[in-house]
Protein backbone atom coordinates (compact mmCIF):
# COMPACT_ATOMS: atom_id res chain seq x y z
CA UNK A 1 0.00 0.00 0.00
CA UNK A 2 2.95 2.24 0.73
CA UNK A 3 4.64 1.63 -2.61
CA UNK A 4 1.20 2.49 -4.08
CA UNK A 5 1.02 6.04 -2.35
CA UNK A 6 4.62 6.54 -3.48
CA UNK A 7 3.98 6.10 -6.66
CA UNK A 8 0.63 8.06 -6.82
CA UNK A 9 2.47 10.66 -5.11
CA UNK A 10 5.81 11.06 -6.93
CA UNK A 11 3.92 12.40 -10.27
CA UNK A 12 1.79 14.72 -8.35
CA UNK A 13 4.96 16.47 -6.08
CA UNK A 14 6.52 16.38 -9.43
CA UNK A 15 3.65 18.30 -11.16
CA UNK A 16 3.34 20.38 -8.33
CA UNK A 17 7.33 21.42 -8.15
CA UNK A 18 7.58 22.34 -12.02
CA UNK A 19 3.99 24.53 -11.32
CA UNK A 20 5.22 26.32 -8.31
CA UNK A 21 8.53 27.47 -9.96
CA UNK A 22 7.37 28.18 -12.76
CA UNK A 23 5.81 30.94 -11.23
CA UNK A 24 9.03 32.40 -11.34
CA UNK A 25 9.75 32.53 -15.50
CA UNK A 26 7.51 33.41 -18.26
CA UNK A 27 10.24 34.17 -21.23
CA UNK A 28 9.17 35.32 -24.53
CA UNK A 29 11.40 35.05 -27.86
CA UNK A 30 9.47 38.07 -30.10
CA UNK A 31 11.69 41.14 -29.76
CA UNK A 32 9.07 44.25 -29.69
CA UNK A 33 10.19 47.50 -31.10
CA UNK A 34 11.19 50.62 -28.93
CA UNK A 35 10.86 53.85 -31.27
CA UNK A 36 12.74 55.73 -28.94
CA UNK A 37 16.31 53.45 -29.23
CA UNK A 38 16.42 54.31 -32.64
CA UNK A 39 17.67 57.90 -31.21
CA UNK A 40 19.95 56.23 -29.50
CA UNK A 41 23.46 54.49 -29.73
CA UNK A 42 22.37 51.29 -29.47
CA UNK A 43 25.19 48.42 -29.70
CA UNK A 44 24.09 44.38 -29.76
CA UNK A 45 26.01 42.28 -27.63
CA UNK A 46 26.80 38.92 -26.57
CA UNK A 47 28.51 37.18 -24.03
CA UNK A 48 28.75 33.65 -21.82
CA UNK A 49 27.42 32.70 -19.19
CA UNK A 50 29.28 30.71 -16.28
CA UNK A 51 28.44 27.19 -17.79
CA UNK A 52 29.26 28.32 -21.80
CA UNK A 53 25.46 29.23 -22.22
CA UNK A 54 25.24 32.10 -24.89
CA UNK A 55 23.47 35.16 -23.57
CA UNK A 56 22.09 38.58 -25.83
CA UNK A 57 22.02 42.21 -24.65
CA UNK A 58 21.67 45.77 -25.86
CA UNK A 59 24.26 48.60 -24.57
CA UNK A 60 23.17 51.92 -24.61
CA UNK A 61 25.50 54.41 -25.11
CA UNK A 62 25.35 57.52 -23.04
CA UNK A 63 24.86 60.44 -25.01
CA UNK A 64 27.81 62.12 -24.34
CA UNK A 65 30.78 61.83 -21.76
CA UNK A 66 29.19 58.90 -19.77
CA UNK A 67 28.92 59.31 -15.96
CA UNK A 68 28.64 55.91 -14.82
CA UNK A 69 27.04 52.72 -16.31
CA UNK A 70 24.01 50.72 -15.05
CA UNK A 71 23.28 47.06 -15.45
CA UNK A 72 19.76 46.57 -16.10
CA UNK A 73 17.74 42.78 -14.68
CA UNK A 74 14.58 42.98 -15.68
CA UNK A 75 11.42 40.90 -14.50
CA UNK A 76 10.09 37.69 -14.92
CA UNK A 77 8.15 38.30 -18.18
CA UNK A 78 8.84 38.53 -21.93
CA UNK A 79 12.29 39.46 -22.32
CA UNK A 80 14.62 42.82 -22.31
CA UNK A 81 12.52 44.49 -25.67
CA UNK A 82 9.34 45.24 -23.30
CA UNK A 83 11.53 46.07 -20.23
CA UNK A 84 13.70 48.61 -22.19
CA UNK A 85 11.15 51.23 -21.28
CA UNK A 86 11.92 51.70 -18.17
CA UNK A 87 15.83 52.56 -18.60
CA UNK A 88 15.89 53.88 -22.02
CA UNK A 89 15.42 57.43 -20.93
CA UNK A 90 18.99 56.93 -18.77
CA UNK A 91 21.15 57.39 -21.72
CA UNK A 92 20.20 60.89 -22.56
CA UNK A 93 21.17 61.95 -18.64
CA UNK A 94 24.36 60.10 -19.75
CA UNK A 95 24.37 57.12 -18.09
CA UNK A 96 25.30 53.73 -20.13
CA UNK A 97 22.63 51.12 -19.76
CA UNK A 98 23.32 47.25 -20.24
CA UNK A 99 19.95 45.60 -20.80
CA UNK A 100 20.20 41.93 -20.98
CA UNK A 101 17.90 38.33 -21.62
CA UNK A 102 18.52 35.86 -19.06
CA UNK A 103 19.06 32.32 -20.43
CA UNK A 104 15.66 31.39 -22.40
CA UNK A 105 14.66 34.39 -22.86
CA UNK A 106 14.71 36.73 -26.16
CA UNK A 107 17.91 35.80 -28.46
CA UNK A 108 19.49 33.88 -24.96
CA UNK A 109 19.58 30.22 -25.69
CA UNK A 110 19.22 27.80 -23.05
CA UNK A 111 16.13 27.35 -20.62
CA UNK A 112 15.97 29.36 -17.12
CA UNK A 113 16.04 27.95 -13.83
CA UNK A 114 16.90 29.73 -10.67
CA UNK A 115 20.96 28.64 -10.74
CA UNK A 116 20.77 29.82 -14.50
CA UNK A 117 19.12 32.97 -14.15
CA UNK A 118 21.66 33.59 -11.01
CA UNK A 119 24.88 32.57 -12.83
CA UNK A 120 23.84 34.87 -16.02
CA UNK A 121 23.50 37.53 -13.73
CA UNK A 122 26.59 37.56 -12.88
CA UNK A 123 28.03 36.93 -16.08
CA UNK A 124 26.13 40.12 -16.91
CA UNK A 125 27.99 42.32 -14.53
CA UNK A 126 31.28 40.84 -15.36
CA UNK A 127 30.88 41.58 -18.94
CA UNK A 128 30.09 45.42 -17.96
CA UNK A 129 33.20 45.12 -16.03
CA UNK A 130 35.05 43.94 -19.37
CA UNK A 131 34.42 46.52 -21.40
CA UNK A 132 36.90 49.26 -22.01
CA UNK A 133 34.36 51.76 -22.71
CA UNK A 134 33.45 51.51 -18.93
CA UNK A 135 34.90 52.50 -15.89
CA UNK A 136 34.07 49.64 -13.35
CA UNK A 137 34.71 51.84 -10.67
CA UNK A 138 31.27 53.83 -11.53
CA UNK A 139 29.29 50.71 -11.79
CA UNK A 140 25.09 50.37 -10.72
CA UNK A 141 22.69 48.03 -10.66
CA UNK A 142 18.95 47.95 -11.10
CA UNK A 143 16.61 45.34 -10.74
CA UNK A 144 12.88 45.19 -11.09
CA UNK A 145 10.54 42.50 -9.68
CA UNK A 146 12.80 39.29 -10.36
CA UNK A 147 15.44 41.53 -11.27
CA UNK A 148 15.45 43.19 -8.17
CA UNK A 149 16.75 39.50 -6.51
CA UNK A 150 19.01 39.00 -9.01
CA UNK A 151 20.67 42.44 -8.50
CA UNK A 152 20.46 41.80 -4.63
CA UNK A 153 22.07 38.49 -4.77
CA UNK A 154 24.48 39.59 -6.91
CA UNK A 155 25.86 42.54 -5.12
CA UNK A 156 25.48 40.74 -1.83
CA UNK A 157 27.53 37.54 -3.26
CA UNK A 158 30.87 39.88 -2.08
CA UNK A 159 32.12 39.32 -6.00
CA UNK A 160 31.83 43.09 -6.92
CA UNK A 161 33.16 45.33 -4.01
CA UNK A 162 33.61 48.10 -6.52
CA UNK A 163 29.81 49.01 -7.36
CA UNK A 164 28.73 52.63 -6.57
CA UNK A 165 25.08 51.66 -5.96
CA UNK A 166 22.07 48.93 -5.93
CA UNK A 167 18.52 49.61 -6.91
CA UNK A 168 15.89 47.07 -6.63
CA UNK A 169 12.19 47.44 -7.04
CA UNK A 170 9.07 45.74 -6.65
CA UNK A 171 11.44 42.95 -5.30
CA UNK A 172 10.13 40.04 -3.16
CA UNK A 173 12.43 38.88 -0.46
CA UNK A 174 12.11 35.30 -0.46
CA UNK A 175 11.63 32.64 -3.24
CA UNK A 176 9.06 30.52 -0.87
CA UNK A 177 7.40 33.31 0.84
CA UNK A 178 6.54 34.85 -2.61
CA UNK A 179 5.29 31.57 -3.52
CA UNK A 180 2.86 30.35 -0.82
CA UNK A 181 1.57 33.94 -1.45
CA UNK A 182 0.86 32.99 -5.22
CA UNK A 183 -0.42 29.55 -3.97
CA UNK A 184 -2.72 30.52 -1.53
CA UNK A 185 -4.41 32.32 -4.42
CA UNK A 186 -5.74 29.45 -6.10
CA UNK A 187 -8.97 28.43 -5.16
CA UNK A 188 -9.08 25.22 -2.81
CA UNK A 189 -6.26 23.16 -4.76
CA UNK A 190 -3.69 26.08 -2.92
CA UNK A 191 -4.79 25.30 0.69
CA UNK A 192 -3.78 21.82 -0.27
CA UNK A 193 -0.66 22.82 -2.14
CA UNK A 194 0.49 25.52 0.92
CA UNK A 195 1.41 23.34 3.42
CA UNK A 196 3.87 21.30 1.21
CA UNK A 197 5.35 24.91 -0.82
CA UNK A 198 8.89 24.63 0.71
CA UNK A 199 9.71 21.06 -0.56
CA UNK A 200 8.19 22.24 -4.36
CA UNK A 201 10.17 25.85 -4.05
CA UNK A 202 13.47 25.92 -2.12
CA UNK A 203 15.00 29.34 -1.15
CA UNK A 204 17.99 29.32 -2.85
CA UNK A 205 19.54 32.74 -3.73
CA UNK A 206 17.00 34.56 -1.55
CA UNK A 207 17.61 37.82 -1.39
CA UNK A 208 16.87 38.45 2.84
CA UNK A 209 19.91 36.03 3.55
CA UNK A 210 22.39 37.93 1.53
CA UNK A 211 21.04 42.13 1.27
CA UNK A 212 22.76 42.54 4.58
CA UNK A 213 26.03 42.08 3.10
CA UNK A 214 25.39 44.87 0.10
CA UNK A 215 26.97 47.47 2.57
CA UNK A 216 28.87 49.84 2.68
CA UNK A 217 27.18 50.09 -1.08
CA UNK A 218 24.52 52.19 -1.07
CA UNK A 219 21.34 50.28 -1.26
CA UNK A 220 17.84 51.84 -2.52
CA UNK A 221 14.66 50.04 -2.02
CA UNK A 222 11.58 50.92 -4.34
CA UNK A 223 7.80 49.57 -3.79
CA UNK A 224 4.86 50.51 -4.12
CA UNK A 225 2.43 50.21 -1.91
CA UNK A 226 -0.56 48.63 -3.89
CA UNK A 227 1.94 46.69 -5.60
CA UNK A 228 -0.79 43.43 -6.62
CA UNK A 229 1.75 41.14 -7.62
CA UNK A 230 4.42 41.61 -5.03
CA UNK A 231 3.25 42.43 -1.47
CA UNK A 232 4.51 45.83 0.23
CA UNK A 233 5.49 43.65 3.08
CA UNK A 234 8.46 41.74 1.30
CA UNK A 235 9.74 45.31 1.01
CA UNK A 236 9.91 46.24 4.71
CA UNK A 237 11.34 42.60 5.35
CA UNK A 238 14.06 43.58 2.83
CA UNK A 239 14.76 47.30 4.23
CA UNK A 240 14.85 45.64 8.14
CA UNK A 241 17.45 43.04 6.59
CA UNK A 242 19.86 45.61 5.07
CA UNK A 243 22.47 47.40 6.60
CA UNK A 244 23.35 51.32 6.36
CA UNK A 245 23.45 52.63 3.97
CA UNK A 246 20.33 52.36 2.92
CA UNK A 247 16.34 54.00 1.94
CA UNK A 248 13.29 52.61 1.06
CA UNK A 249 11.18 54.67 -1.14
CA UNK A 250 7.23 54.08 -0.71
CA UNK A 251 5.30 54.58 -3.81
CA UNK A 252 1.62 55.59 -1.86
CA UNK A 253 -0.57 54.53 -5.08
CA UNK A 254 2.06 52.42 -6.46
CA UNK A 255 1.94 49.29 -8.45
CA UNK A 256 4.25 47.15 -9.73
CA UNK A 257 7.22 48.48 -11.09
CA UNK A 258 5.74 51.60 -11.81
CA UNK A 259 8.09 53.87 -10.60
CA UNK A 260 10.06 54.27 -13.89
CA UNK A 261 7.09 54.03 -15.84
CA UNK A 262 3.88 55.97 -14.64
CA UNK A 263 5.75 58.09 -11.36
CA UNK A 264 8.92 58.46 -13.42
CA UNK A 265 8.29 62.15 -13.78
CA UNK A 266 9.10 62.27 -10.01
CA UNK A 267 10.68 58.84 -9.79
CA UNK A 268 13.33 59.72 -12.39
CA UNK A 269 14.85 63.22 -11.16
CA UNK A 270 15.11 61.58 -8.00
CA UNK A 271 16.66 58.30 -8.67
CA UNK A 272 19.44 60.90 -10.45
CA UNK A 273 19.87 62.77 -7.37
CA UNK A 274 20.55 59.29 -5.91
CA UNK A 275 22.99 58.12 -8.40
CA UNK A 276 24.69 61.81 -8.12
CA UNK A 277 25.10 60.67 -4.03
CA UNK A 278 26.47 57.33 -4.86
CA UNK A 279 29.18 58.56 -6.91
CA UNK A 280 30.44 61.08 -5.30
CA UNK A 281 29.63 60.50 -1.43
CA UNK A 282 27.78 63.94 -1.10
CA UNK A 283 24.51 63.46 0.78
CA UNK A 284 23.63 66.73 -0.21
CA UNK A 285 23.05 65.60 -3.29
CA UNK A 286 20.01 63.56 -2.44
CA UNK A 287 16.66 64.54 -2.69
CA UNK A 288 15.44 66.81 0.49
CA UNK A 289 13.27 63.36 0.85
CA UNK A 290 16.26 61.37 1.45
CA UNK A 291 18.39 63.39 3.38
CA UNK A 292 17.65 62.77 6.58
CA UNK A 293 17.15 59.14 5.97
CA UNK A 294 18.60 56.95 9.11
CA UNK A 295 21.91 55.52 8.05
CA UNK A 296 22.80 57.68 5.15
CA UNK A 297 25.79 59.44 6.11
CA UNK A 298 29.09 61.20 3.95
CA UNK A 299 31.21 58.54 2.72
Amino acid sequence: MRRLWLLLLLPLVSLLTGCANGLFYFPSHKLAPDPLLDSLHVEDVYFKSGDGTLLHGEFLHATGLARATIVHFHGNAENLSTHVRYVDWLPAQGYNVLEFDYRGYGLSAGSPSREGVYQDSLAAVRYAESRSDVDRHALFLLGQSLGAAQAITVAGSGQFPELKGVIAESGFSSYTRIAREKVLGIPVLGWLIWPFTPLLVSDGHAPEDVVGKIAPIPLLLIHGRLDPVVPYSHADRLYDAASSPKLLWTIEEGGHTEAFGRFRPTAGPRLLKFLDYALTGNVNALDPADRSAAGLLPR
